[in-house]
């Protein structure tokens, strides 16, 4: 596993293990149509235990302590330029859900 991008960067290595290992991480599409406000994320790098293929992980914690986390390219790569126009301070999230041309569901997210 590489851990590429921590939020708040001196978060510590027990909520950093938390965001990356815990079973109480819920799929970020369970969160459709809710706005989360955004106190911790992580962006990692895991590998499928079947498969070998490495895929980003985001997964963030909210002012609720809850945690969600997806491998959706698209989440991810929307949450990134939140976070890169932001300057690492995402705020308020708000989850969004449709469906692609081609007929397949996806997750991704805006500011709230």
């Amino acid at each position: 596993m590489d851990v590429k991008t921590v939020y708040p960067e001196k978060l510590d290595q027990r909520s950093i293990y938390k965001l990356v290992k815990s079973a109480e991480v819920h799929k970020m599409v369970d969160a459709a149509g809710s706005e989360l406000e955004v106190v911790e994320y992580v962006i990692f790098d895991d590998t499928d235990s079947k498969t070998d293929e490495v895929k980003e992980v985001l997964t963030i914690a909210t002012a609720d302590g809850e945690m969600f986390g997806t491998i959706s390219p698209t989440f991810i790569r929307e949450f990134k330029d939140i976070v890169k126009f932001f300057d690492g301070d995402v705020g308020t999230i708000k989850v969004i859900t449709g469906t692609s041309k081609g007929g397949r569901e996806f997750v991704t997210c805006s500011i709230a």
